[in-house]
């Protein structure tokens, strides 16, 4: 018995040092640009594209590091006036 939990305790430790180094592949050239042109011409900036990218690279390497498994990803960036307002990371085989 203290043989198999010092087993997985070796198991355990070994694997959270790893964990931290494995990393899901953003591909950014493969990235697609939706391009919104309203006329409307905004002048304040908008900022939420940024902020959606690091929300959900925060998520990936979180999953990354808590399975061990990665995943390739890459985004549609949604842009309005020449603004990127939205990043979103499609499901797989989605385009």
């Amino acid at each position: 018995m203290k043989k198999l939990l010092l087993s997985l305790t070796i198991a355990i430790s070994v694997q959270t040092l790893f964990a931290g180094l494995a990393g899901a592949a953003y591909l950014k050239g493969s990235d697609k640009k939706i391009s919104i042109n309203t006329g409307l011409n905004l002048s304040s900036p908008i900022n939420t594209g940024e902020t959606s990218f690091q929300l959900q690279e925060a998520a990936h390497n979180d999953l990354t590091t808590a399975t061990g498994a990665e995943v390739d990803h890459y985004y549609l960036w949604v842009e309005l006036d020449g603004q990127d307002v939205l990043a979103v990371d499609p499901a797989k085989g989605m385009y």
